[in-house]
């Protein structure tokens, strides 16, 4: 599962790579996980604008775009590899909306056929981290080699909210030459919810980062400003939309997981 938080029970090897020129605009990163620990672990994940591929052990899986938070219960020894792919690129490589994505958790089987799924099933054969890593690059390219563009105005729109934090609905109609109606349709088509929730879920991972860098002690006012909140009363409000906690008990335990995407540096 993404590695956002965990709460306390055993301990995790998370890491993120970035993916090779052919897949940059189609992946965030590949990434791995290994539960090191006897009792297992809860993790808390939390929404970040991305559906995921994974292999959990050797089962393949979907992780679609969460609005909420959700634990997970891994059993020790668990072993992940996980593609994030990048927002609004899922419906042409999974071949399904994103919107049908929203706040679920698939056998990837469950998406597209059985022989599409070898590829990604065949990835746990490899014996090295960087054997299933290519592995599971190759398994993506096959997808992109078969996949449509995308839808252009959506991938515009993504790149307009990341770099206007606090723009409006309607300016990026305006920006678009789209109408609203329009706007919304295809944009929780390709990334499974609207712009306006888009904005938000990347503002909440905006200031995981900065919380991250500033470390536990931080000011919480300043984390508001920086990560564009209107103030420290809307932050507090995301937050326990998006963590379930308050920012005191959720931002010192959790990780951005965008940080090698070039979402939230674009401000």
């Amino acid at each position: 599962m993404k590695c956002n938080q965990q709460d306390g029970v055993g301990t995790t090897d998370y890491r993120e790579v970035r993916p090779s020129a052919k897949l940059a605009q189609h992946l965030i990163c590949i990434w791995t996980q290994t539960v090191n620990s006897r009792t297992g672990l809860l993790q808390r994940v939390l929404p970040d604008c991305c559906v995921d591929v994974l292999l959990m052990n050797e089962t393949p899986v979907v992780v679609g775009p969460w609005t909420k938070p959700f634990v997970a219960r891994l059993s020790p020894g668990t072993r992940i590899i996980g593609a994030r792919l990048y927002p609004g690129v899922a419906p042409s490589i999974l071949n399904v909306p994103a919107s049908e994505l929203l706040d679920r958790l698939l056998p990837l089987a469950d998406v597209f056929a059985s022989c599409e799924t070898a590829p990604f099933a065949r990835v746990v054969e490899e014996r090295t981290l960087s054997g299933q890593i290519l592995a599971m690059e190759g398994a993506i390219l096959g997808r992109v080699a078969n996949a449509g563009c995308g839808d252009s105005s959506t991938r515009a729109s993504i790149r307009w909210i990341a770099r206007h934090p606090r723009g409006r609905v309607e300016q990026l109609s305006k920006w678009l030459g789209l109408s609203s109606r329009q706007v919304q349709r295809r944009f929780t088509t390709a990334v499974g919810y609207g712009p306006k929730t888009f904005q938000s879920v990347l503002r909440f991972q905006r200031l995981l980062r900065l919380a991250s860098s500033a470390g536990v002690h931080g000011n919480l006012a300043q984390f508001a400003a920086d990560a564009e909140y209107a103030d420290q009363a809307h932050m507090t409000r995301e937050v326990q939309r998006f963590s379930g906690e308050p920012p005191s008990l959720s931002l010192p335990f959790s990780r951005c997981t965008l940080g090698l995407s070039d979402l939230i540096k674009a401000t």
